[in-house]
This record gives structure tokens, sequence and C-alpha cells, in this order.
């Protein structure tokens, strides 16, 4: 049996190379959250696109009321402490991010962050190995709808 992962997801596409990569060890879970994103129909669109790469998803109810514009790093530590706080109350092995895709992500910021919430993250960086590369094959290939965006609002 394979240690359950909870893998926090931003969008679809950055999805689709973590889960490929990660499922070869681990029993992976998707967790959407998206209190950051600037509209509902911009979260309901990237739910939708992971829904087409897989129904294990956790879905984080949509909040953006409560959003104050952030910088980036404030960012990832939010989704990482997030996601942890899921992994403690339902009893994942591990957890890890799908933020680590994009070219525009600082693996080394975001490993850093989730490392410093818990010994229980998997650090990683996804766009290595032409993982950016292979995450637009497999969106194209799922028809996934692909952000030019990271979804923030801008302060």
């Amino acid at each position: 049996m394979k240690p359950r992962l909870l893998l926090a997801v931003c969008c679809g596409p950055c999805a689709t190379v973590a889960v490929e990569r990660l499922a070869v060890d681990y029993d992976v879970t998707c967790l959407f959250w998206g209190d950051n994103l600037d509209s509902q129909e911009e979260f309901d669109r990237r739910l939708e696109a992971l829904y087409k790469l897989t129904d294990k998803v956790i879905v984080h109810p949509y909040h953006h009321e409560n959003w104050q514009p952030q910088n980036c790093v404030r960012c990832f530590t939010l989704r990482l402490q997030n996601a942890y706080e899921y992994v403690q109350k339902l009893g994942f092995d591990y957890f890890a991010t799908s933020l680590t895709t994009s070219p525009h992500k600082d693996a080394k910021v975001i490993n850093a962050i989730g490392l410093s919430i818990s010994d229980r993250y998997v650090p990683s960086d996804f766009k290595k190995q032409d993982g950016f590369k292979r995450s637009v094959e497999l969106s194209k290939q799922l028809k996934m709808y692909r952000q030019n965006y990271c979804g923030c609002v801008k302060p």
C-alpha cells in the first residue's frame, strides 16, 4: 500500500505532471484551494479542469471575501499551511504542491516554506526534466482550461 499524499493544487494544468510523477510512489489526492482567485468563475473553471485529470479532489470552499492582496511568498505560505491542516485533519501521510510546475515560481522558496511547516512536506521541482512542457502536453490532451495568470487580484 502506498503512503497517502495530499497535493495542494492551484490549477489542473500544473497538477498534471505533479500527479503523474507522484503517483509512482504515493496515493495522491488533490486539494484545490483558490481563495486568491479573482472570481468565482475563475475558481470554477480551474476546478473543472482539475476534474478532467482526477476525481480524487478535496475542494476547499471559495472564500475570496477574506482574501487580502498578498505577495507571492505569503500566498505560498497560506496555501501550504492550509494543506497541512487538511493533512492533520484527514490523516494523510505527506503533502506537496503543484506550484513548482510553473516556470514563474521559485521551487527553492516554495520548498523552504513547505519544509518549515512540516517534515511531512515532500519537496519538488516539477518544472525540471521538461515537466512544464509535459504539463502543457497533458493539459492539451485532456482539453483543460489553461489560464495565463496566477489568478490573484494584484494589490
